[in-house]
């Protein structure tokens, strides 16, 4: 690299430049994965739209014969193909809109990744497409008060998530999470990220998926929708 070149900056919306750290932070801090596996979802196919470093993907390798699991982020893919492979996945670098199948899916899961598309109702419109008839679609989000939090106000909560870590991990694991919640790589991701209020989230996601259920979480909100038809 010339002295005139400067290294380029990675994207701050993707996890390429904290893939292994984000992994053991969804490890230590998987709320959401905890709901899902309250679901008892069952079927052929499922795609993992957002896979991420592949810890759903992994559960629904359980109860699933064939398992599609996609994210943008090469480095995450690689994470989950080193941690966690399985026979079942198939691991694919793209983005969920990039995905294709002519046979459809049974299930059709994305966590934690459509606020980072720029088109959302596009990329509803997109994953509604790939469920088959009778299969279902969990789509789960986060959602906030204001579209976007200071970095102070991701600090403040980092210290009172804190407390709470050392009363449920060993005190290494709470300081490691403490440390990634308020170092700048993860606030600069938080800073990228743009969420819906819960009423924008249901009323945006029931314009696609007419009937739905909805489900408030702690700090995301979920939607369950079936095709009509048998499988």
């Amino acid at each position: 690299m010339t002295k005139s070149m400067k290294p380029l900056k990675a994207d701050p919306r993707l996890f390429d430049a904290f893939a292994g750290d984000y992994d053991r932070y969804a490890g230590l801090c998987d709320p959401l994965g905890e709901w899902l596996a309250t679901l008892e979802l069952t079927g052929e196919r499922a795609l993992d739209a957002g896979c991420g470093s592949g810890r759903h993907a992994l559960a629904l390798a359980a109860s699933y014969t064939e398992v599609l699991a996609a994210d943008l982020s090469a480095p995450l893919i690689e994470v989950a193909r080193v941690r966690r492979p399985h026979e079942r996945i198939r691991y694919e670098v793209a983005s969920l809109t990039d995905v294709h199948d002519a046979e459809g899916f049974d299930l059709v899961l994305s966590v934690g990744t459509l606020h980072h598309l720029p088109d959302l109702a596009a990329a509803l419109a997109h994953l509604e497409s790939l469920v088959r008839p009778g299969g279902e679609i969990v789509l789960v989000d986060t959602v906030a008060a204001v579209p976007k939090a200071t970095r102070r106000q991701y600090v403040v909560c980092a210290v009172r998530e804190l407390a709470r870590d050392v009363r449920r991990l060993r005190a290494r694991d709470a300081w490691w999470l403490y440390r990634f919640r308020t170092g700048a790589v993860w606030l600069d991701h938080l800073m990228s990220d743009h969420y819906l209020t819960r009423t924008q989230y249901r009323e945006s996601y029931a314009e696609v998926f007419p009937d739905a259920e909805f489900v408030d979480l702690s700090f995301a909100t979920a939607m369950r929708w079936r095709r009509p038809g048998e499988r």
